[in-house]
């Protein structure tokens, strides 16, 4: 058994303002629909959860070994939550093959974040 771990941190200030220059094109290059849906619900939050799932991508794609636009493209990790509102990632096209080649057993992710920062640490079970 081994582990593969990554984390990030991203100031929530940098996402706001990402969406506010580049807008609906920057959130669907980077989000999913289920994702984008989970964000905008949280109204003034908003921001704050849509940077943990970018700071999620991140530390996921490092988990696997490859950094984001190294094999692995955002929309290949979807982070959702469960019913009891538990992140988790879905993996598809190359982030999932990835995961595969690992050996990957199971993966756990956890996010937070305050007034001004979201972070986010995945650890992957191989």
């Amino acid at each position: 058994m081994g582990i593969s771990c990554g984390i990030d941190i991203i100031e929530v200030d940098r996402i706001r303002g990402a969406m506010e220059k580049r807008g609906q094109a920057f959130k669907e290059r980077v989000f999913t629909e289920n994702e984008i849906i989970y964000c905008e619900m949280k109204k003034a939050s908003k921001y704050h959860s849509y940077a943990a799932r970018f700071a999620a991508k991140e530390a996921v794609s490092k988990a696997l070994g490859t950094g984001i636009g190294r094999g692995v493209d955002w929309k290949d990790i979807e982070v959702l939550n469960d019913d009891y509102e538990k992140p988790f990632a879905v993996l598809t096209g190359s982030a999932n093959d990835y995961y595969n080649s690992m050996k990957a057993k199971s993966m756990s992710l956890s996010l937070s974040h305050c007034k001004n920062y979201a972070v986010a640490q995945v650890v992957i079970e191989t």
